[in-house]
């Protein structure tokens, strides 16, 4: 269990994995970038909407509202799948260049790519499953 982004992955072990280290990394950015350290992302969320400038709440209000979406993604059984597990590889090698937050504004995008991406390989993965699609991109 991921207590602070509060779910539980379940599947692949290289998926899982690999779908962890990026959500750590995830974790890492907003540690970074605010230098807060709470116990869960809704924590953050309400911290930072406290906190923050005005032109940064437009971000906070992205993070909590796409935060729901994100988790529905993350309860979804994660296949062996190499198409699947290289995008999120590319993924963690893209954010773990923003880990120190030299460049704020790319490190607020890896996140905002964070809550777009996952939910959109996952979905990508599904629909093939379901015979609709058979590329994960």
């Amino acid at each position: 269990m991921d207590k602070w982004w509060g779910v539980t992955l379940n599947g692949n072990e290289r998926a899982v994995k690999a779908l962890s280290e990026l959500m750590d990394i995830n974790k890492t950015l907003f540690e970074n970038l605010y230098k807060v350290q709470v116990d869960t992302i809704e924590e953050l969320v309400n911290k930072l909407y406290e906190q923050v400038p005005e032109y940064e709440k437009k971000f906070v209000k992205y993070v909590n509202e796409r935060l729901p979406n994100l988790r529905r993604c993350l309860q979804f059984e994660l296949p062996y799948n190499p198409q699947l597990i290289s995008s999120m590889e590319y993924e963690i090698y893209i954010s773990s260049a923003e880990i120190d937050c030299e460049y704020p504004y790319d490190a607020r995008g890896c996140i905002i790519t964070f809550f777009q991406r996952v939910p959109e390989m996952i979905n990508l993965y599904k629909e093939g499953l379901n015979g609709e699609r058979n590329v994960l991109v």
